[in-house]
């Protein structure tokens, strides 16, 4: 039989119970019957993991409190069962991911009755789940997950938090997680554009968004102003004329599309080409220009040029010189003595270009002098495009005329190639010096019956080509069959 052994039995109540003080010890069990009451706690041994494993004779039934877990359990005669409560989700710092933006997030949930070793997962609409990638227990309230951001999917929004505790208990939050993209560029980075300086620029960089949701544009630099251009913000487009530069130049600038808050920045980059007259495509007005905008890299030779833009003439090469001078008309001559091979008759040269001036020096038989009967050895420009290069201003224009080294300077006057007329050749009033500052010294009309020329006006005398027969090249004064370089330039 089992023993009752008590300390000190008093004060027996008049229903027959009796109180035990200084407590109670029963050996091999005690059966009750009936409903046991306490005015205190009746309580468990308390134990840490390692003392609950050092246990000896343990039951089935048997309960403690794991000090270490913070938990009861129970001893089912296999193994110690955690007696669990339900975790209770309540929100998260983070409520909504972006998708598209790449690597991971990072959540802090919040809550109740979290335990050490439990797992964050995320629940779509479809009821679909993944597991955050990492789990960390900060404390009963508070668990840390991080969770791949391209996990979420628009299409399941909005996400519940799940946390499972490791004796299988779960809890689940409302849906507290909702997931938009960010928007894709559908342009390139890297050059959208190459425009000439001056010249309209028109492109459009576009980006799309997955949701829908209406994109605006911004610059995060602020560098296309100051290039010329200005951005559209509604339609992303970039308008505006090239700014001058000195040399090629490349506009960097970083673009960003915003949709819904949720924003993708992407770097472009126009070039903006020098003007410097070495294409037809970066043609410019007139020699001077060239010089200024190739700097110091300028030497003599052919470049492009167009003259006075509002002419309308296709760009052509022109040779200039270190002053900006252009050479407009080149004979070689047979040095004072008549050749009839090389005979230049003036009224027969007509409008258009015979060659391409290709050197002050350029002989009779270089490329880009006439072969032809009357013209062998020469070569010029068209007196249209002399016009254009001497900016359609016989007054804003110098002519640098010079026969077998004589040299005159001559404005106030237009050049012509046509036969006998008012401008032609010469007839009307000219100033002339031998000098380029003293291009003014004097004035007067020239002989009719020449081209323009400074013949017996002093100042050199000299006469590119005589319009009759026998005459094989320019005067210079002394006698013809000279060799004759004419050039244009602006002041």
């Amino acid at each position: 039989m089992s023993r009752i052994r008590a300390n000190l039995i008093t004060n027996q109540s008049a229903d027959g119970a009796p109180t035990v003080e200084k407590g109670l010890a029963v050996q091999n069990g005690l059966v009750v019957t009936g409903i046991a009451t306490a005015t205190g706690r009746i309580g468990v041994g308390t134990v840490t993991t390692s003392e609950r494993d050092a246990l000896s004779n343990k039951k089935k039934g048997q309960i403690i409190f794991n000090e270490s877990k913070s938990r009861l359990e129970y001893y089912d005669g296999n193994g110690w069962i955690l007696v669990d409560v339900p975790p209770v989700i309540s929100g998260s710092d983070v409520t909504e991911v972006d998708s598209n933006a790449g690597g991971n997030q990072t959540f802090v949930i919040s809550g109740s009755n979290f335990t050490s070793g439990g797992t964050i997962s995320f629940v779509g609409t479809d009821n679909s789940e993944f597991n955050a990638s990492s789990t960390t227990f900060n404390n009963s309230g508070q668990i840390t997950a991080v969770a791949p951001r391209a996990s979420f999917l628009n299409s399941k929004e909005s996400y519940k938090v799940k946390f499972t505790a490791p004796s299988g208990l779960f809890g689940i939050s409302s849906p507290i997680i909702s997931v938009d993209t960010s928007p894709t560029w559908s342009t390139a980075a890297g050059n959208i554009a190459s425009v000439l300086e001056g010249a309209s620029v028109n492109v459009t960089p576009s980006a799309t968004d997955s949701d829908g949701d209406t994109i605006t544009y911004s610059e995060t630099t602020n560098n296309l102003g100051g290039a010329g251009f200005s951005l559209n913000s509604t339609t992303g487009q970039i308008t505006g004329t090239a700014a001058a530069v000195s040399g090629d130049t490349t506009t960097s600038f970083t673009l960003r599309a915003t949709a819904n808050s949720k924003t993708a920045d992407r770097s472009f980059n126009i070039i903006t080409e020098n003007k410097d007259g070495s294409t037809a495509a970066k043609a410019l007005q007139y020699g001077s220009e060239v010089i200024t905008a190739q700097g110091g890299s300028f030497s003599a030779g052919l470049y492009y040029l167009t003259g006075k833009t509002s002419m309308g003439q296709s760009a052509q090469q022109v040779y200039v010189d270190a002053d900006g001078w252009m050479l407009v008309y080149r004979h070689a001559g047979t040095g004072g003595s008549y050749n009839s091979t090389y005979e230049i008759r003036g009224n027969t040269l007509g409008e258009a270009a015979v060659g391409t001036l290709n050197s002050p020096t350029q002989g009779l038989t270089d490329s880009g002098s006439s072969t032809a009967q009357y013209s062998r050895g020469l070569a010029r420009l068209s007196s249209t495009f002399i016009d254009a290069l001497g900016g359609q201003s016989a007054s804003g224009n110098v002519i640098r005329m010079t026969c077998g080294g004589v040299t005159s300077f001559m404005t106030d006057c237009k050049l012509w190639w046509t036969a006998d007329s008012a401008d032609g050749y010469g007839r009307t009033s000219i100033s002339l010096g031998s000098t380029y500052a003293g291009r003014r010294s004097g004035s007067g009309t020239p002989d009719g019956g020449r081209p323009l020329c400074a013949y017996n006006l002093g100042y050199g005398n000299v006469i590119p080509y005589y319009h009759g027969n026998g005459y094989s090249g320019g005067y210079k004064g002394s006698g013809w069959h000279w060799d004759c370089t004419t050039w244009i330039r602006q002041y």
